[in-house]
């Protein structure tokens, strides 16, 4: 709310409660004691409207003065069945919903009524569900911390009760990946831990297998990096349901399509890898026993790195949310775009956030391209 709304609001209040006041007041003189007369509503302060995204649900306020007031909620005119409370929570959301209006109607013990201004709903993109940690992560946590480095060849971060963010692009050989974490609300505590974790592959074993030896039901890798051999990994652990990891290594010209087969078999590609030694990309992709039945469509493209906000902000029109990025500082990054079949609602994207902003261009992602992707932290 800008400060010029802001000081009209606060006036408004202000005049509503001296109204209240003077009322009050005015009965009060004369004999006997003061009580507030019948016949009177005054609303202090209007229901505003909301966006709420498509899967969750809005809530309405309102905020009245009166004897022994009732209210009821009305939905584009008609009244709601059992909204008779200070505030109203919608139903689970859907694009159709977008446009509709709420109102409430406040009465006093003596039959007086006031109506509200009308507040409108406006869906908004799509939500994960709780616990479906193989796209915007972040929507489910709160508020973040300060970047931390992972250097090759160590394991760096075990971090408890929060989620993390994927590792930053364009280290080099034997470099030190950044990240950020961000901590889960009370409620979720003890259902998400965040691993930060590296290993020479060149010494020890392939990164092929390394990526299986940390595979668990209840993992999903976020990110990964291949390079010369060094590799890092950022994975979430989740308790409340089963993934299902699958590895594809393809040529550049057949990724688009298993990706869009991934998409179809309801599964997100989470984290994308590119093998120099083999010229080939490979595909990190999850299925989720939460939800076998959604299917998801596909958009994928290799940009330099001066591309990466470009095409960025062509996903999110497009309503795709951004499921991974990964690739060579030289030869571009491989960028992949998902969204629920069917739905092309755009998604808000800004730039710039937190230490990053000072230190690169939005344009350049040698380190990372860092996005408020549809109003959730997301670092690619």
């Amino acid at each position: 709310m800008r400060p010029t709304s802001i000081r009209y609001a606060l006036a408004a209040r202000v005049a509503g409660i001296l109204a209240v006041s003077l009322i009050l007041s005015v009965v009060g003189c004369g004999r006997g004691s003061p009580r507030p007369p019948s016949g009177w509503v005054l609303i202090l302060a209007q229901p505003t409207s909301q966006i709420a995204p498509i899967g969750g649900a809005a809530t309405f306020t309102v905020s009245a003065a009166g004897p022994n007031l009732t209210y009821q909620w009305s939905k584009n005119g008609a009244p709601i069945p059992g909204a008779t409370e200070l505030s109203y929570i919608t139903p689970t959301v859907s694009l159709a919903d977008s446009g509709t209006q709420y109102q409430v109607t406040v009465t006093s013990d003596s039959q007086v009524s006031e109506t509200s201004a009308v507040a409108t709903l406006t869906a908004g993109p799509r939500a994960p569900a709780t616990g479906d940690v193989r796209y915007l992560l972040w929507q489910q946590a709160g508020p973040r911390n300060d970047n931390a480095p992972i250097g090759a060849g160590q394991t760096d971060a075990n971090i408890t009760n929060a989620l993390g963010t994927p590792l930053s692009l364009g280290v080099g050989c034997g470099g030190e990946w950044l990240f950020n974490y961000l901590v889960v609300p009370t409620s979720m505590d003890g259902q998400f831990t965040t691993h930060y974790q590296s290993e020479n592959t060149q010494t020890q074993q392939s990164w092929q297998s390394y990526l299986e030896s940390i595979n668990t039901p209840n993992t999903v890798i976020f990110s990964a990096d291949l390079e010369c051999q060094f590799m890092a990994v950022a994975c979430t652990q989740v308790q409340l349901g089963t993934f299902d990891y699958k590895l594809e290594e393809l040529p550049a010209s057949e990724v688009g399509a298993a990706i869009a087969n991934d998409g179809s078999e309801s599964r997100i590609v989470t984290a994308v890898i590119y093998d120099s030694a083999l010229n080939e990309w490979a595909l990190i992709s999850y299925g989720w026993q939460g939800d076998t039945t959604t299917l998801y469509e596909s958009q994928s493209a290799i940009v330099p790195s001066t591309q990466v906000w470009n095409e960025a902000e062509t996903l999110a029109n497009q309503g795709y949310f951004i499921s991974s990025v990964g690739g060579p500082d030289t030869d571009g990054y491989l960028m992949v775009g998902m969204r629920v079949k069917g739905d092309t609602m755009p998604r808000a994207i800004q730039y710039g956030s937190g230490s990053y902003q000072n230190s690169v261009t939005p344009d350049n992602a040698y380190w990372t391209a860092v996005m408020y992707y549809g109003g959730f932290l997301v670092e690619q």
